[in-house]
């Protein structure tokens, strides 16, 4: 896993420079006649001791967040929603900051830290996975107290504080194995339990792994039957006016990030990441981790 960190580190300083040096000057001209765009930034978890690859350090989330802070305008997900729903214009240099699977390592190192930047942030809960002590399959390897899930009081106690939840499903399946059943019973049971747990409406759903090859036009359309007004992916890319609400691109941020490379995926510099959805881009990104045995 460290192998794989430290060789996406330096692909992706090399990304930004060529970046900076090619597309991203005449993007900068141009943004000023396009209508604004929002980006979606997709956390996993804030820890020194979670040893996964979409892990970030604590020190590094307080520089990315102070960032955001001072020169972004950080907009909640349900902020950005209500705006594509009522086609209403989208605030300029916006950012919505959302994390996955619902780590309890985010409860004690990532949630003072919004609160200090008075950012707004949306946590998809694994409904299945909280207040127990299951570890996902991807945890395995690590030690296990630093990769359990949140409890329900802690999710009561980040709501306290203005945090705001959506779902990632009840057991983190692959949307693409699943028979429709199955998936209206992921989609809707894990809002239910939510809802009873934090009586508050869930609005928003992480569709599980989140590719283009993990969900599909019907997973859009149970998700809408299920009552969410949103749908978010693991897809690059920012968002505009004209965004479908249930296929919103997002922008992992993990351990291969610096302070270079996190400030180019904001401002487009890193939008070559784009083509990681094409096939030729799939095929480089599968042959990468067959060659480092992840």
């Amino acid at each position: 896993m460290k192998l794989k960190i430290i060789i996406k580190k330096i692909a992706l300083t090399i990304l930004a420079c060529l970046g900076y040096g090619t597309w991203y000057p005449g993007r900068k001209l141009m943004r000023r006649y396009r209508r604004p765009e929002v980006r979606i930034l997709r956390y996993h978890s804030v820890s020194d001791f979670r040893q996964h690859e979409t892990n970030v350090k604590i020190e590094e989330f307080r520089r990315q967040m102070k960032f955001i802070k001072e020169h972004y305008y950080p907009l909640s997900l349900d902020g950005l929603t209500d705006s594509l729903l009522a086609r209403r214009e989208l605030p300029p240099k916006a950012v919505v900051v959302t994390f996955d699977d619902g780590y309890r390592e985010n409860f004690l190192h990532a949630c003072p830290l919004l609160k200090e930047f008075e950012i707004p942030a949306t946590f998809f809960l694994l409904s299945g996975f909280v207040g127990t002590e299951k570890i996902l399959p991807h945890d395995r390897e690590d030690i296990s107290r630093y990769n359990y899930l949140l409890s329900w009081d802690e999710v009561r106690e980040m709501q306290k504080q203005g945090l705001r939840f959506g779902s990632h499903g009840s057991t983190h399946v692959r949307l693409r194995g699943e028979t429709p059943g199955e998936i209206e019973k992921e989609f809707r049971g894990s809002k239910v339990k939510i809802e009873k747990e934090t009586g508050q409406k869930i609005n928003s759903i992480s569709y599980p792994f989140g590719t283009r090859r993990d969900f599909s036009e019907e997973s859009k359309r149970f998700a809408a039957a299920s009552g969410y007004q949103s749908g978010c992916t693991a897809i690059y890319g920012s968002n505009s006016l004209n965004s479908d609400p249930y296929e919103l691109r997002r922008i992992g941020i993990e351990a291969g990030d610096n302070g270079f490379t996190f400030r180019a995926k904001l401002n487009g510099a890193l939008d070559i990441l784009l083509l990681k959805e094409t096939r030729v881009g799939i095929t480089l990104t599968r042959i990468l981790n067959f060659l480092l045995g992840v």
